[in-house]
């Protein structure tokens, strides 16, 4: 049991049952003592053989967020075709889509997941990279929902070509972006219903 939003206790289930991805957000900012204990949830995830290959970088400061979004303005400009072609009946999730890509949602910290290194192509082939840092970025927007601060998982940077500008101009010498998240404490008519889970996608044997 966990000591969770509002600090109302949680068990593990209504932290898995109740997360939610958020796309706009209060100005409530975040302490640090609190990213702190988000990003040590992270930091615990399983990896093969042990390579512990994330790198997080969390921008915070209004100047980096600031600065960030003006990338992601740019990441938004080069998902605008793939959007209209995808959502060419729906123009209206075609611009809510690319304002939050811009915007983030008013978010007060982004979180950005790189690949420490380069290459561990000689010690485990790309897809368990990927799979590893998967697992920790869920721990991470686990760990935050469990102290009442929602999240979005994004992979817009990816989708728009630009995972080495980024890495470039937020973390050089470390491998390419692979994905990332915002955070932030969101009014509850800002949280949206659970989308219905699709049937038929396991089976016990």
């Amino acid at each position: 049991m966990f000591t969770g939003k509002w600090g109302i206790k949680m068990e593990f289930k209504d932290v898995i049952y109740g997360r939610r991805s958020v796309r706009k957000f209060s100005d409530r900012q975040i302490d640090d003592a609190v990213l702190e204990e988000i990003m040590d949830a992270a930091l615990w995830a399983p990896s093969g053989v042990n390579l512990q290959p994330w790198y997080y970088v969390v921008v915070k400061s209004p100047e980096k967020v600031a600065k960030y979004k003006e990338v992601m303005a740019e990441v938004s400009n080069r998902n605008r075709a793939h959007l209209e072609e995808r959502f060419s009946s729906h123009p209206e999730v075609v611009k809510s889509t690319l304002g939050f890509i811009e915007t983030l949602g008013n978010a007060p910290v982004v979180v950005l997941a790189f690949r420490d290194k380069p290459d561990y192509s000689w010690a485990l082939q790309d897809e368990g990279i990927v799979q590893s840092i998967a697992a920790s970025m869920e721990n991470l927007i686990l760990s935050a929902y469990d102290h009442g601060i929602y999240s979005c998982w994004m992979t817009a940077p990816a989708q728009a070509n630009m995972t080495a500008d980024i890495r470039d101009e937020f973390a050089p010498g470390h491998g390419e972006l692979l994905c990332m998240t915002v955070l932030g404490y969101a009014d509850e008519a800002n949280v949206p219903k659970a989308p219905k889970r699709k049937a038929d996608k396991y089976v016990i044997i």
